[in-house]
């Protein structure tokens, strides 16, 4: 992925967590819990186009990119924990 691409992929997240944010707070929530859900849900989702690519592309010698694709989505899964438990004022002890 070349420098442009990043960038461009960055500004896609941004925009995405913005509006969720823009989102939660036409919905009632406190600007600073907005951008918190916001944060989480974007996290979480954040290496999906990754992972979707690389099944896509995935040949059996290049099964390191699944599996480091997976990883990166699967180690971020716990963000949508965190913002249900925000959204849903379930207090699960971390720290946020």
């Amino acid at each position: 992925m070349g420098t442009d691409d990043s960038s461009m992929e960055f500004d896609l997240f941004e925009d995405a967590r913005r509006t969720l944010a823009e989102f939660f707070m036409s919905e009632g929530r406190a600007p600073i819990e907005a951008e918190r859900i916001a944060s989480y849900i974007i996290q979480g989702v954040r290496g999906v186009p990754k992972l979707l690519t690389a099944l896509n592309d995935v040949e059996l010698q290049d099964r390191e990119q699944v599996r480091s694709a997976l990883s990166s989505v699967l180690d971020n899964a716990s963000a949508f924990g965190k913002a249900k438990s925000t959204i849903l004022g379930i207090d699960d002890g971390s720290v946020h």
